[in-house]
């Protein structure tokens, strides 16, 4: 598995345990020999979360558990049990890229969304192109990787005469194929929806 499969994986785990507010240390529930209904239920606080330490245990976040599956819960405690895996560096950096993914404004936050959304109609050769992408993007210093961010939402407002010359000032740009360029065109400025040009 890729280290950038293993990253969405686990910011994607970020999000989801912080969604349900529930990144305090909670082990899960307790299934045997617990009480039950008369119609052989388990009752409900059989089926609830463990209570937090010191903390009450609001009744959004008990109806959120009730209203889950069975199969639900044990996603969910799996991924828990893969999150407290997790160095206390690793959840630190999750929940960094998660604040500031929450700072970003909600245009911003759509972009991306609607790039994750392009990238899964992605054929192998564009995803190796994006793939070079990111891996430059990251490559570079903060300073440099926050200014070429900046460039390339920039970009976006551009006729596509005028972004076609602009990226050209771009050394990584350059370095291309011009099937690639095509690629990375299509990746950072296609509409939602819009098939990848190798299509």
């Amino acid at each position: 598995m890729t280290r950038h499969c293993r990253l969405a994986r686990t910011i994607t785990l970020a999000v989801f345990l912080s969604s349900f507010g529930l990144l305090l240390s909670w082990p899960g529930t307790a299934v045997a020999d617990v009480p039950v209904r008369s119609g052989g239920e388990p009752a409900a606080e059989s089926v609830a979360p463990d209570r937090p330490r010191g903390e009450p245990l609001s009744p959004e976040r008990l109806e959120r558990w009730r209203a889950m599956s069975p199969e639900e819960r044990e996603r969910f405690r799996e991924r828990y049990r893969r999150w407290k895996e997790l160095s206390p560096e690793q959840r630190e950096r999750i929940k960094e890229r998660k604040r500031r993914w929450r700072e970003l404004p909600e245009e911003q936050r759509r972009y991306l969304k609607d790039r994750r959304e392009l990238l899964k109609d992605a054929g192998p050769e564009d995803r190796v192109v994006v793939r070079k992408f990111f891996d430059r993007i990251h490559s570079l210093p903060p300073g440099v990787r926050s200014a070429s961010r900046q460039q390339i939402w920039e970009w976006r407002s551009l006729p596509q005469g005028e972004r076609e010359e602009a990226m050209r000032s771009w050394p990584f740009y350059r370095e291309l194929s011009e099937p690639e360029r095509e690629t990375l065109r299509w990746f950072l400025f296609a509409r939602p929806g819009e098939r990848p040009p190798r299509e």
